[in-house]
C-alpha cells in the first residue's frame, strides 16, 4: 500500500472515529433531571432538568418568620434548610407562597431541627398541617380566624414508614385561591424517630396544571428522600 493510500486511510478513520464520538454525545444528551441533595440531613429528591432553581435570598425572604437581624432569625438560620425549584421559565418563590394562579409546578423541600418543646408537639395531624390547613381541627381554627380558604378538597391521605429511622405523610389536596382557581398542593412530611427533624416536600401548581403533568409531578414527590439514623 502506498503512503498516499496509507494517509487516505488514516484520515478516513480520524473522521469515522469523531463522528462516533459525537454520536456517542449526542445520544447521551442533557440529564434528564437535576438531583437535589442535602448530605448532611441525608435529603434527597430529583426534578425535571428544565426545572430551575429559585434564587435562594428571594426565598429566604418570602419564608422569613422574623427580623433577619435578630438573634431568633439567625437560630432559625441555622436549624433551617431551604431550597425550591420552579418549572417557569421566570422562577421565584411568589409561585409558591402567592395566592395567584401558579400554573406550572414548583417544588419546595425544606429541612427544619426542632427544639425540645417543638418536638413535644409533633403528630402525624401536625405534619399535615405545616404548609396549609388539612386536618379538621386546623381547618376549623383557621376558619374562625378568618383565614380559611375556600373548596378544600382531600384527595390523597397516606402514612409513610419508609424505614425505621423515619416516619411521615403524604397529603395531596385542593384548595381554591381568591381569583377562582383550584390548586393542588402534594406534601409529603417526615419526622425523625425522636421527633427532632423534619423533612418535608411540597408541590404546587394549579388544579389544571397538575393533572396535565401527573406523572412528572408524582416522579419527584415519590423521589424524595430521607435516610435518618433512628
Amino acid at each position: 500500500m502506498s503512503r498516499v493510500h496509507v494517509s487516505i486511510m488514516r484520515r478516513a478513520l480520524t473522521v469515522a472515529a469523531t463522528a462516533i464520538i459525537a454520536a456517542g454525545i449526542a445520544a447521551c444528551g442533557a440529564p434528564d433531571y437535576t438531583y437535589v441533595k442535602n448530605s448532611g440531613e441525608k435529603t434527597y429528591f430529583r426534578v425535571p432538568a428544565t426545572w430551575r432553581q429559585v434564587d435562594q435570598a428571594g426565598l429566604d425572604y418570602m419564608t422569613r418568620e422574623d427580623n433577619p437581624d435578630s438573634v431568633s432569625a439567625q437560630v432559625r438560620k441555622r436549624m433551617t434548610w431551604s431550597v425550591a425549584y420552579d418549572a417557569h421559565a421566570e422562577p421565584t418563590a411568589a409561585h409558591l407562597f402567592s395566592l395567584t394562579t401558579t400554573d406550572e409546578p414548583i417544588a419546595y423541600a425544606k429541612v427544619v431541627h426542632l427544639t425540645e418543646d417543638q418536638a413535644n408537639l409533633v403528630s402525624f395531624d401536625a405534619l399535615r398541617n405545616l404548609f396549609l390547613p388539612v386536618s379538621d381541627s386546623a381547618r376549623a381554627s383557621a376558619f374562625e380566624a378568618g383565614t380559611l380558604l375556600p373548596g378544600f378538597e382531600l384527595l390523597v391521605d397516606e402514612v409513610l414508614t419508609p424505614s425505621d429511622g423515619v416516619r411521615g405523610v403524604r397529603v395531596v389536596y385542593n384548595y381554591e385561591l381568591p381569583n377562582g382557581v383550584l390548586h393542588t398542593f402534594d406534601q409529603t412530611t417526615y419526622v425523625n424517630n425522636d421527633a427532632s427533624v423534619y423533612y418535608m416536600l411540597v408541590i404546587r401548581c394549579s388544579a389544571r396544571c397538575y393533572k396535565a403533568r401527573a406523572g412528572e409531578i408524582e416522579g419527584v414527590a415519590t423521589s424524595f428522600t430521607v435516610r435518618s439514623k433512628p
